[in-house]
């Protein structure tokens, strides 16, 4: 392999890479089912912030 392989199966491989990364991280993001489980984290940081009186 040379260079101007690598360089081209990296710039055809890397952003299908991460578009592939992005989508799953906007699923996971939006999935309804992790709604309760988001609102729940949510509370308890804010929760904990609240207790020092700050």
């Amino acid at each position: 392999m040379n260079h101007d392989t690598l360089v081209l199966i990296a710039k055809t491989v890397g952003p299908i890479w991460m578009g592939g990364f992005l989508l799953i991280v906007l699923i996971r993001a939006w999935n309804p089912r992790r709604r309760a489980e988001q609102e729940r984290i949510a509370r308890s940081i804010l929760a904990d912030a609240g207790e020092d009186g700050r």
